[in-house]
């Protein structure tokens, strides 16, 4: 009975995590009229994700790919079977040559470079029962034109399997596929066999990456968003570009994005020790740029897409920021994705702009935000072959940007968004006072929740992996003291003031009660110390590749339905106490209140209001500096 090698290529593009799962596909089974029977299954009768097989596959991959094959055992294989063999699609022609099942064919066909037979014609080839293991290495070019490939090497699978070489564009073109290993003997897990058809699963080299932002600034709509191009640009030259940007420091050659260069393809975690690792037999994409090539370290994401107005603002027009998660304003055309070369080291992502609120009174008052920055943690910008990143950045009343120009000169004026209050005091004996709580520009805070559908506003408890996980990030410096300076809190408010990160600033500020894990601040919103958990090393990445952190850098927490806020405290201010005037009607007990003294001191007050007497409350005032986030989290 004659074995013999076949192939079936599959293509899977553009999927919102690795396509690395195991393919699900047609199934076909063909008979053949030869010397014994070998009957092929790619699987069950459905499709699912975006997956293409046959002729759409063939398509993808410009009807060919290159195939490397060795067997061997444990170590690299030096024998090589196929020697970067080229194999082609022709439909409609299974079954009409013993290599052939599924329309792809290699006998018969002239090597081309980088195999070492180039030249020579390709020969069928037959399972060798006396060896272990066969490996299969694989990649096409698709439709690129100028992209350059080395031979792949059995000795250096781990390290430098093989390289693509060229412009972005066309190295975006690309597949590769995750090495497939077929044993001889039983393995756990299952793992292919001999006689069993050696099948591809080929994924594109390219990465899509897109951004969007919103806001939730109460009482304003947020219109004119520009962006810096660098972190040098003074406030007082202010940002001028229009579409959407995200730059990096460019201190390294991770840090730039690069317009031609080589890619390296690797496959680190081989053998059947690591079956049951999450990476066993994945492909690794390494990049090094061309010698002349300098990069850049900007990303353009085109124009936004702004809104409608949606309450009184004065300004008409589709120039107004999505006002929600689901309604983000998205940069781009059609699915907003820019295709990128793999970056599988990160770099941090710098975003800054200057924007400007428009008051949705009907008034027409503006207020222009010059340097709002927020940067992307670096596990988060581990960019892999065929993974689609989406990067969402939210505008708050909590911002850190300026609203005066100050040029270098950064500390003239304070950060952040301060609401206007007012309090009047009338006496005969002396001045009024009136203590105001001030806080400076905070760090950026970071959430994330593995399978977050960005269409929801904001995350899910019932997720399939509900954990939220944090990241604190001061300028471009991750901070790894979350176990100490970092808190969580659940959120409730028994007053009007709305939730949002500047009502808890000024609850954890101006305090009211303070009893046990509760906190209550003078606005009625209502501080629970919650439980999470900063000594993790992992987070759990798309497609079962977890991120190592060091402890200390993140925080987890598993939510329930509700609002929860993230607060990392920056620094310690210096305690005190507030008095504010409030009304109390003649003859109301006063035992909670008290009464201010000719030198402005004050006393507790006792037994019944008096007429004309003016009472006060008192506050506890931390005059701490925090950064903090809203989150919630739906059913």
């Amino acid at each position: 009975m004659k074995k013999y090698f076949s192939f079936i290529a599959l293509a899977a593009l553009a999927l919102a995590s690795c396509t690395s799962d195991e393919f699900v596909g047609e199934n076909k089974t063909e008979t053949l009229n030869k010397e014994g029977q070998i009957l092929f299954s790619t699987g069950t009768s459905s499709i699912t994700r975006a997956d293409h097989v046959g002729a759409d596959a063939a398509n993808l991959l410009n009807n060919q790919f290159v195939v490397g094959g060795f067997k061997g055992t444990e170590s690299p294989a030096t024998t090589i079977v196929f020697d970067n063999y080229l194999v082609n699609w022709a439909a409609n022609t299974a079954g009409t040559t013993e290599s052939n099942t599924n329309d792809w064919e290699y006998v018969g066909i002239t090597a081309e470079d980088p195999s070492g037979i180039a030249g020579n014609t390709q020969t069928i080839k037959y399972w060798d029962y006396a060896t272990s293991q066969y490996d299969y290495v694989a990649y096409s070019l698709g439709s690129s034109t100028s992209v350059t490939a080395t031979a792949i090497d059995a000795e250096n699978l781990t390290t430098a399997a093989y390289t693509l070489e060229g412009s972005a564009e066309d190295l975006a073109k690309c597949y590769i596929a995750d090495l497939v290993t077929h044993y001889k003997e039983d393995q756990t897990p299952a793992q292919p066999k001999y006689q069993d058809v050696v099948k591809l699963t080929f994924r594109s080299l390219g990465t899509k990456v897109r951004m969007a932002i919103y806001e939730t600034v109460p009482g304003y709509s947020v219109k004119d968003v520009k962006f810096y191009t660098d972190a040098t640009t003074t406030l007082a030259t202010g940002a001028s570009e229009t579409n959407a940007t995200l730059f990096s420091t460019g201190d390294a050659a991770t840090d730039l994005f690069f317009a031609n260069g080589t890619m390296t393809v690797s496959f680190p975690t081989i053998g059947s020790a690591n079956l049951e690792k999450t990476d066993y037999n994945k492909a690794h994409v390494s990049f090094a740029a061309a010698d002349s090539e300098t990069g850049a370290t900007t990303k353009d994401f085109g124009e936004l897409n702004y809104v409608a107005a949606e309450a009184n603002e004065k300004t008409d027009g589709d120039i107004w920021l999505g006002r929600t998660l689901p309604t983000a304003s998205y940069a781009g055309t059609t699915d907003y994705y820019l295709t990128v070369l793999p970056n599988e080291t990160g770099t941090v992502l710098e975003l800054r702009v200057d924007y400007t609120l428009e008051s949705i009174d009907g008034s027409g008052e503006e207020i222009t935000v010059h340097g709002a920055t927020a940067f992307v943690p670096v596990i988060f910008t581990q960019w892999k072959p065929n993974y689609a990143y989406t990067y969402v950045f939210k505008i708050s009343d909590n911002t850190n940007g300026w609203t005066s120009t100050i040029g270098t000169e950064v500390g003239t004026d304070p950060a952040g968004l301060y609401p206007i209050t007012f309090d009047a005091i009338v006496t005969d004996a002396v001045d009024g006072t009136q203590a105001t709580i001030t806080t400076v520009a905070t760090p950026s805070i970071t959430t994330y929740q593995k399978g977050h559908d960005v269409t929801k506003d904001e995350y899910s408890a019932s997720a399939a992996e509900p954990n939220i996980y944090v990241q604190v990030m001061s300028e471009s410096t991750l901070k790894d003291d979350l176990g100490t300076n970092g808190q969580l809190y659940t959120v409730t408010k028994t007053g009007t003031a709305e939730i949002s990160e500047a009502t808890v600033m000024d609850a954890l500020n101006i305090i009211e009660t303070s009893e046990g894990d509760v906190t209550t601040g003078r606005n009625g919103i209502e501080l629970t110390k919650a439980t999470s958990d900063a000594s993790i090393t992992v987070v759990p990445g798309a497609d079962g590749n977890d991120i190592t952190v060091d402890a200390g850098s993140a925080a987890e927490f598993v939510p329930a339905a509700g609002t929860y806020a993230y607060v990392y405290k920056v620094a310690d201010g210096t305690a005190g106490e507030l008095y504010t005037n409030i009304t109390v009607a003649t003859g109301d007990d006063v035992a909670d209140y008290y009464v201010m003294n000719a030198d402005g001191t004050y006393t507790a007050a006792t037994g019944t209001a008096v007429e004309g007497t003016y009472y006060y409350k008192k506050y506890t005032v931390n005059n701490t500096t925090f950064a903090v986030k809203v989150i919630k989290v739906v059913e």
